[in-house]
């Protein structure tokens, strides 16, 4: 209950539920105060804008990704780290060519990441994820069947308990310790990465991070008259920019 309660919050807070709040509240006012409510219209479509736009979700994502660079090969020297740990992030549910839950598409970038540092290291997996909506399995169980099946690793273990980034660090904490691991690989996307090496770092576990998936990868010399023009796309870009920072926020406060 209590992620669904966050969940739905986060609906309202983030686009493009935030812009669908303010032209519902100008509705409620307009026939009493035209001009509230002509500026929550106002609002509403240059927010809308704004976000829809390339530059705006660009933005906004390098200054997340800009952190941590891409592994280089020096980084994968022996020593470096004991073990790889790729955090769950959700499935595909009941999926009918698979014929039953398999992993989302930003869960399959951080597996296949995890499985090709595992072919460079020979390092074990652990994998993290609990079913925190009570779909059924675990996002760490899934993980470990797609690393057998698809990419035939076998040196998989999973924490399959933790509902958010921040239990993920908790958990897998426990688990190393009873390993004696203390240093990891960390993968995750670049996006996601400063929250993750933040509360694992709090949480007493020294890692190496190895993001994946780079959002901001096009030079600004790149960019182009379609990057000024709205698009679902960027929208998504921007909403996923503006949960990690506030995120990020939140975690300072809460951790």
């Amino acid at each position: 209950m209590e992620i669904l309660i966050t969940r739905s919050i986060e609906n309202l807070i983030f686009p493009p539920g935030s812009i669908i709040v303010l032209i519902v509240l100008g509705l409620l006012v307009v026939n009493r105060h035209k001009r509230a409510a002509s500026t929550l219209f106002a609002l509403a479509g240059l927010g809308l804008y704004a976000l829809s736009i390339p530059v705006t979700g660009q933005l906004l994502l390098r200054s997340l990704e800009t952190s941590y660079p891409a592994l280089t090969p020096q980084d994968l020297q022996p020593g470096r780290a004991q073990a790889i740990v790729v955090l769950g992030a959700g499935r595909y549910p009941k999926a009918p060519e698979y014929g039953g839950d398999t992993l989302a598409d930003a869960g399959l970038e951080r597996v296949r990441y995890g499985a090709y540092l595992h072919k460079l290291t020979g390092l074990p997996i652990i994998v993290t994820g609990g079913d925190p909506l009570k779909q059924g399995s675990s996002e760490a169980s899934i993980m470990r069947r797609v690393l057998l099946e698809d990419y035939q690793i076998s040196q998989v273990w999973t924490e399959d308990d933790s509902r958010t980034t921040g239990e993920n660090a908790l958990f897998t904490k426990r688990l190393l310790d009873k390993h004696g691991i203390k240093h990891v690989y960390l993968i995750t996307q670049a996006w996601h990465m400063p929250r993750a090496v933040r509360i694992f770092q709090k949480a007493g576990v020294q890692v190496v991070p190895a993001p994946t998936r780079f959002l901001t990868a096009r030079s600004r010399k790149d960019m182009d008259i379609l990057d000024w023009l709205p698009n679902a796309g960027a929208l998504r870009d921007s909403m996923m920019a503006l949960h990690e920072l506030l995120g990020s926020v939140w975690y300072r406060i809460r951790y």
